[in-house]
């Protein structure tokens, strides 16, 4: 057997008894810094760049009606509240209740290719319209939204005092738009509800992007067929926003009312206090439609299910994804569909249901 022998004479200190060479404590240490040191410079450069800190996607509308492809418009906002318009398909990610999902189509708001955006503007003819020239403003209002909405939008106009009026249909052509605005008179009372409601229904049967802006100035007197939840409720059902306007002070137009549309319909709320404002009001929701983008995903039910499922969009610059939620109408089944343990469960609860019943009937029988 080899022994293993040391020795045990004077020796230089940075080695040991048996020759080997020892790290001094004060030379260790001085290896472990330079060692993190290092280690943290090269963590550095292999780190992907932090993303641009801040930037926030805000979802604006679902729409389920080509069901199982689901239609999202959203905006890209940098920090300080300006569009970010240039994202690229690639950025971006869709999920469905958790699960991500192929995007199919994409639309952002520079393209090489016109990208059209379907509007209905609500606009209020009531006599109070004459106070302070109000009816002149929004004729010129209008008129500058017109120059700033994306080329080959599609434009119809509702008109509202004691009667709802289509005082001009769907059209790309912003002249036939504006000779009809400006054939308004003031006069009659206020019908808002009842407006908007019919803006909604005729973007019913629309696709791509859609949006409402309503303008009063004031309470709404005299809505026969629509109020509040009823056009929360419809917008909501076409997931699309409702940008609302007030003229006026605030105790005149109703703005919590207002407001409350605006912003449950994943739209906003524009206050005016001088008609003068209008323009710069119309001009700013111009600009805010030009910038808004839209993707197509497919969902990965197969039915329509009759859930609520949340869709989260998200960006590669954004921490957190903007989210929305899509109401798919039907019977409630199961994810894979109409299999027999589900049907036979089904059957259960109906025999379930009528047992009661029967078992009261059998002693009268008796």
């Amino acid at each position: 057997m080899s022994r293993i022998v040391c020795n045990t004479g004077r020796r230089d200190p940075a080695f040991s008894p048996c020759g080997r060479r020892v790290l001094q404590p004060g030379l260790s240490a001085s290896a472990l810094l330079l060692f993190l040191a290092l280690s943290s410079t090269l963590e550095a450069e292999e780190a992907p760049p932090p993303p641009e800190a801040g930037n926030t996607v805000v979802v604006t509308g679902a729409s389920q009606q080509e069901f199982p492809r689901i239609a999202v418009q959203f905006e890209l906002r940098r920090p300080d509240g300006t569009f970010l318009r240039d994202a690229r398909k690639d950025e971006f990610r869709v999920a469905e209740d958790g699960k991500e999902l192929p995007i199919l189509e994409f639309q952002a708001p520079l393209t090489t290719e016109s990208v059209a955006t379907t509007i209905v503007l609500v606009v209020d003819r009531s006599l109070s319209m004459q106070e302070e020239d109000r009816m002149g403003s929004l004729k010129e209002a209008v008129a500058t939204f017109l120059e700033k909405t994306p080329e080959g939008s599609r434009v119809a106009v509702v008109a509202f005092g004691s009667e709802v009026d289509l005082i001009c249909p769907f059209t790309t052509d912003r002249d036939r738009v504006r000779a009809a605005v400006d054939r308004l008179h003031p006069g009659g009372a206020t019908r808002f509800y009842d407006a908007v409601a019919e803006a909604l229904a005729m973007l019913d049967h629309e696709h791509g992007r859609r949006a409402v802006l309503a303008l009063t100035d004031g309470h709404d007197t005299s809505s026969q067929e629509a109020n509040l939840p009823a056009d929360i409720a419809a917008a909501r059902r076409l997931g699309l926003p409702v940008y609302t306007l007030g003229l006026g002070t605030e105790e005149a137009i109703a703005g919590d009312a207002l407001k409350a549309l605006a912003e449950s319909t994943r739209g906003q709320y524009y206050p005016a206090q001088r008609a003068e404002e209008l323009k710069a009001v119309y001009t700013t929701i111009a600009e805010r439609l030009g910038a808004s983008y839209s993707l197509v995903y497919q969902s990965d039910r197969r039915l329509p299910d009759g859930t609520l499922r949340p869709v989260q969009v998200f960006h590669q610059s954004s921490r957190k994804a903007g989210e929305t939620a899509v109401f798919i109408p039907g019977m409630v089944v199961p994810a894979s569909g109409w299999s027999p343990l589900f049907l036979a469960l089904t059957a259960c609860l109906g025999l379930l249901m009528f047992l009661p019943s029967l078992l009261r009937r059998r002693p009268a029988q008796a």
